[in-house]
C-alpha cells in the first residue's frame, strides 16, 4: 500500500490536495498525522484521568469506561 493511500484512509477519504504531494511528502505527512493523533489520545486520556480521579474510586474507572469506551486506550 502506498503512503498516499494510507494517508487517505487515515483522513477517511480522498483529499484533492494530496494530488500535489510526492510519495515522500505523503509519507512524511502520514507520519506527522499519526504522531499528532497519538499525542492527542495521550493528552486527552491524561486529562480524563485527572477528571475522574476526583470521583470516588469505584466510580472513576467505570465512568471513564462508560463515557469513552476504549477510545482512550494507550
Amino acid at each position: 500500500m502506498t503512503a498516499r493511500r494510507e494517508l487517505e484512509e487515515a483522513l477517511h477519504g480522498p483529499v484533492s490536495a494530496l494530488d500535489f504531494l510526492t510519495e515522500s511528502e505523503s509519507a512524511d505527512l502520514l507520519r506527522l498525522f499519526e504522531g499528532a493523533r497519538r499525542h492527542e489520545v495521550t493528552a486527552l486520556s491524561e486529562a480524563v484521568d485527572r477528571m475522574v480521579h476526583a470521583l470516588p474510586w469505584p466510580l472513576g474507572p467505570t465512568t471513564k469506561r462508560i463515557m469513552f469506551g476504549h477510545a482512550l486506550d494507550r
